[in-house]
């Protein structure tokens, strides 16, 4: 198969950042754990890190090109990872991964939650990135950060809409599903990337599912999903 040792990904292993210690708990009570996910596969955590020098430019550059369809904040959903002004907190739950899959990491499932000082400003964040505009935006940045983290050279992503299970507020979510394919990784094979966004009150709550060769099941992505956005309603109610 060649070497899969550094495939392409969207997980973002970010620290903490941001400086509000109400939003911080806030995003911390929200992320994803691992007992929001499937009991079928047994899980071994990695826990966020310091991002890669890089990285920041590539996020920047997305936020840019989203911005051209319309109002976004410096950070929607975690692109950027620039906090201040009106992103008080971006934070990450560690990325959970397949226990036995030491050489891919494959499946993995991982959360991010960024924490606005209004609900208006992440309800703009989420129809934002619902532009279909915004999808080669998102493409573009996922490729070159796949190759940024060692992926090889000619990484390809695409990105489509799909369904998403309903909850939080504005649309209810956004779906985007990215295929990955090319540097390492071995033709045919794609990775699949399901990420949903949802919005409550001030927190924009991003779930990332990476599998290879297909999608993670709908119903299990489903179920963790309810069981963060369970806790969303609790922690910040309608903002």
């Amino acid at each position: 198969m060649g070497s899969v040792s550094a495939l392409p990904s969207t997980t973002h292993l970010r620290q903490v950042s941001g400086g509000s210690s109400t939003a911080l708990a806030q995003a911390k009570a929200i992320n994803m754990k691992v007992t929001d996910l499937t009991t079928t596969i047994k899980w071994a955590t990695e826990q966020p890190s310091a991002t890669p020098k890089g990285e920041a430019p590539l996020g920047k550059t997305a936020v840019a090109c989203i911005a051209k369809g319309g109002p976004v904040s410096p950070d929607p959903f975690g692109t950027s990872g620039v906090t201040g002004g009106v992103v008080l907190v971006d934070n990450s739950s560690p990325t959970y991964f397949e226990k036995s899959a030491t050489l891919t990491h494959l499946p993995s499932a991982s959360s991010e939650v960024v924490v606005l000082k209004t609900g208006a400003g992440a309800l703009a964040d989420l129809g934002a990135v619902g532009r279909k505009a915004s999808l080669a935006c998102l493409a573009t940045q996922l490729a070159a950060d796949s190759s940024l983290q060692g992926a090889g050279k000619g990484v390809k992503a695409s990105a489509t809409y799909m369904s998403a299970p309903h909850f939080g507020q504005g649309s209810g979510g956004v779906h985007i599903r990215f295929l990955e394919s090319g540097g390492n990784l071995p033709a045919p094979l794609k990775i699949y990337d399901d990420v949903y966004d949802y919005v409550q009150g001030p927190a924009e709550v991003s779930l990332t599912f990476i599998n290879l060769g297909s999608a993670l099941s709908s119903a299990s992505e489903a179920s963790a999903i309810a069981k963060v956005m369970a806790r969303a309603k609790s922690a910040v109610g309608k903002g």
